[in-house]
């Protein structure tokens, strides 16, 4: 099954359920839609990865998942 998840620049994607519990411990996302509401992860912040370069405007982000 997939969730809604909210990666750490706020963009919105989908991900397996059975890969919740480690993008959560790698610090990936900051919240995930359980039973219509979000649920936010508690991280600390030198936990997550930053992106090297920041994000231009307008935001254009592609996903391609494999099921």
């Amino acid at each position: 099954m997939v969730v809604l998840v909210r990666l750490i620049d706020d963009t919105v994607t989908v991900a397996l359920e059975a890969n919740l519990g480690r993008l959560i411990k790698d610090g990936l996302i900051k919240s995930f839609l359980s039973s219509g509401d979000w649920i936010e992860t508690v991280n600390r912040q030198c936990d997550r990865k930053q992106r090297t370069t920041p994000l231009s405007d307008p935001r254009h982000t592609a996903y391609v998942s494999c099921f």
